[in-house]
């Protein structure tokens, strides 16, 4: 079993680094109440005269070393963020909603899977979204890609303790996840940018695959 006292604490790893890019009357932090395996927090960040999205991203998941390939040990720690359009409710009082609330459900979950699951995540890898829940869109799964939004000195974090690799969550249909398992991720990445798929989630965007 990892000893997390010898790991260094995230929240305080991204917290410094968020403050390198934001103000902090720009974040919203979402605390987690009850914990399971590591604590998790959401932060959002929200949008400015730069930035036409809101921006979410757990804080829990680097907590613990994920189980990766031994060739692969620098990618070890990772976090996950989301978009979302500046439209979208994220008050407190609107999270009753599961058509609000589903991306930071999504996040929370993310954030402990490799630990519950024994795994990891890196590049392409795609995740079942939960199904429990009435939602507003039809999307199936999430796939894990590198942003093109963000910049790269956001999306990595080097530290003498850690490396911190961001990847953005991307929903999609479940014919395009079929489709990525039978051609890979690349081809799926060229059928976005042929239909101009932007980063920012959209639940009424075209199906590429369909």
């Amino acid at each position: 079993m990892t000893d997390q006292n010898n790991i260094p604490d995230s929240v305080e790893i991204i917290d410094q680094h968020l403050d390198n890019f934001f103000d902090s009357e720009e974040i919203l932090v979402l605390h987690e109440k009850e914990s399971e395996i590591v604590h998790s927090d959401i932060f959002i960040v929200k949008p400015a005269e730069d930035r036409n999205f809101n921006l979410l991203l757990t804080c829990g998941l680097s907590a613990l070393p994920m189980k990766v390939p031994d060739d692969l040990d620098h990618l070890k720690f990772a976090e996950i963020t989301i978009l979302l359009p500046t439209h979208w409710k994220l008050e407190y009082d609107d999270f009753a909603d599961e058509n609000n609330y589903w991306p930071i459900r999504t996040l929370k979950q993310l954030s402990k899977y490799p630990h519950l699951n024994n795994t990891w995540f890196g590049y392409g890898h795609t995740i079942p979204l939960d199904d429990t829940h009435k939602v507003n869109h039809n999307f199936d799964s999430i796939i894990l890609l590198g942003s093109i939004t963000l910049s790269d000195d956001f999306t990595y974090i080097e530290t003498e303790e850690k490396e911190i690799y961001f990847y953005s969550a991307i929903p999609i249909y479940k014919e395009e996840l079929e489709y990525k398992l039978e051609h890979g991720t690349d081809k799926l990445l060229s059928l976005f940018e042929q239909f101009d798929i932007d980063e920012i989630v959209d639940i009424n965007r075209k199906n590429v695959c369909k």
